[in-house]
């Protein structure tokens, strides 16, 4: 790639318009057989927006939405801004369960409507100055916006993943709630509040996320998260989930917890020995009088519910954690009762 075009490249993310490659010196025959179809140099990742194939082959599946994305903003000329899933992506906001393999923009404008052209959906909606940004060259909408719109265009659950994330990231529980308030008339508002009345910081993970949204679903809503356990020797514990009520603590695991990694003096810590270090810090939590359940991403599925609703409350009155299964706690606080329609 000769000199200009590798400049160009670089600023837009290793991608580039077929018309700024002409610009740069190459002839339309060159540029024909540099593009020619799975023998050229470079390969054509939208309409008139290409790179060199090798680097698009070695990427993985997010990183190749986000180079569409990428031409997605190149090729929309005007207003319009990067939003949705794509805002998510370039913000490095979690995605979750909001692929559908389009890439969005927002342009400004009164009607709600979009239409799809070419994998790219174009919206229409009013944006302020204060609801786009730019990040890496590209206009995108804010992380407070972004989320909202995710949650209007891909639904709760989506859009509380997106939220916790947003939280964790600056953004303010009153300035989401304010901004949602403003929104009572417009398409999927109820969504959009639901999200924001359950929206906090602290969730790390989705599954952080969606675990809050079965124990809601349970009458468990007064939660606390990243709460600090204090052990023996001087130590403690971040857990995920804590009822205070309940006096029993939810911890959210994925796979990848329990995969070989590296600690923080870059020691290796096998699968195994995590797993035995989890196992003793939950003995010790234990052993100060907190119940203990675990979710995993089978139980944060809406058609498990139902089932994992009856397995917590009997691990929960098993455990007794609070020195009784009903009625007053040790710490002087009602538990919730647990609903007829979860009994076994």
């Amino acid at each position: 790639m000769r000199g200009a075009l590798a400049g160009i490249a670089a600023n837009q993310g290793g991608v580039f318009l077929r018309r700024q490659a002409l610009a740069c010196g190459y002839t339309a025959r060159e540029f024909e057989a540099m593009t020619e179809r799975s023998r050229g140099s470079w390969t054509r990742i939208r309409y008139g927006v290409y790179m060199p194939r090798e680097v698009w082959q070695a990427t993985q599946k997010l990183d190749r939405q986000r180079l569409l994305d990428r031409a997605a903003s190149l090729v929309c000329l005007g207003d319009a801004v990067l939003s949705h899933s794509s805002a998510g992506r370039l913000l490095g906001l979690p995605v979750h369960d909001a692929e559908d393999g389009l890439s969005h923009v927002t342009r400004n404008g009164a009607s709600h409507t979009a239409r799809i052209e070419a994998g790219i959906k174009h919206h229409r909606a009013r944006l302020t100055v204060d609801e786009v940004m730019t990040v890496d060259g590209m206009k995108c909408t804010t992380p407070l916006r972004t989320a909202i719109d995710i949650s209007r265009e891909f639904g709760f659950r989506s859009g509380l993943v997106a939220a916790d994330a947003a939280l964790n990231g600056g953004v303010t529980k009153k300035q989401l709630l304010e901004r949602v308030s403003m929104l009572c008339n417009e398409p999927r508002s109820p969504v959009v509040k639901a999200v924001a009345d359950l929206a906090a910081a602290g969730a790390q993970t989705p599954i952080e996320s969606l675990g809050r949204v079965v124990l809601a679903n349970m009458g468990i809503t007064e939660v606390l998260l990243q709460f600090r356990i204090d052990l023996p020797h001087g130590r403690f514990a971040l857990v995920d989930i804590y009822s205070p009520a309940l006096r029993h603590i939810f911890e959210c695991d994925g796979r990848l917890k329990y995969t070989d990694q590296y600690d923080d003096h870059g020691g290796l810590l096998t699968a195994s020995e995590i797993a035995w270090r989890e196992k003793r810090r939950e003995d010790q939590i234990r052993g100060l009088g907190f119940g203990v359940s675990r979710l995993v991403w089978s139980d944060v599925v809406e058609s498990n519910f139902a089932r994992v609703a009856n397995r917590l409350w009997h691990e929960i009155e098993q455990q007794g954690a609070a020195g009784t299964t009903r009625g007053t706690s040790a710490v002087g606080s009602l538990q919730p009762l647990r609903p007829t329609s979860a009994a076994s």
